[in-house]
Order: structure tokens, then C-alpha cells, then sequence
């Protein structure tokens, strides 16, 4: 299975956007010191990051030297339990009331 040009615009689009929406959520944190803005800029930032894992392995895996290094089901598995832990900040965020920042 090789990485398509099409999967590799989409990771960057997905790279691109998402880190736009964490910048504009750090911002938001900037100017109202609410933590729970914080916690859910980097919920946003483990879960762009974790769903493009299967992309960038599978990127890696067709660099001949680096073949061996990487399981396809090994990074199936770190994407999902990033996404996850990315979901789970995400949740802290909006159930825990965190406040304003004093």
C-alpha cells in the first residue's frame, strides 16, 4: 500500500487547518486566561496529530531503509490511543469547569 499524492495533500490540509484552529484557540487563551482554552488547544493539537499517524508511517515505510522500522497495525493502534487521549482532554475540558485564570 503506498501513500497517494491525494492522501498527502490531505494530511497537509489537515496539518494546515487544524494547527490554524489551535492558534486561534491559544489566542482565545491569550486574551481570556481560561485554562479550560488551553486544554482544549492541545486536545485539538494530540487529535490532528493522531489522525495522521497512519499516513506518515505509511510515508515512512516506502523510504527503502526505514522499510522494517514500522508495523502498519502498530501505528493503526498508536493513532487511535493518541485520538483517544485527545478526545479525553477535549472532554476534561468542557466538563471540568476550570474558570478564569487569576
Amino acid at each position: 500500500m503506498g501513500v497517494y499524492l491525494i492522501e498527502g495533500i490531505a494530511a497537509f490540509l489537515m496539518y494546515l487547518l487544524g494547527g490554524a484552529l489551535v492558534l486561534f484557540i491559544y489566542e482565545a487563551y491569550v486574551k481570556t486566561k481560561q485554562t479550560n482554552l488551553m486544554y482544549m488547544a492541545v486536545g485539538f493539537f494530540v487529535i490532528i496529530f493522531g489522525s495522521n499517524l497512519n499516513t506518515l508511517a505509511a510515508g515512512i515505510i516506502e523510504i527503502p531503509q526505514y522499510a522494517a522500522a514500522i508495523d502498519m497495525s502498530t501505528a493503526r493502534t498508536a493513532a487511535l490511543i493518541i485520538q483517544l487521549s485527545g478526545i479525553i482532554i477535549l472532554l476534561l475540558s468542557a466538563i471540568h469547569p476550570f474558570g478564569q485564570k487569576k
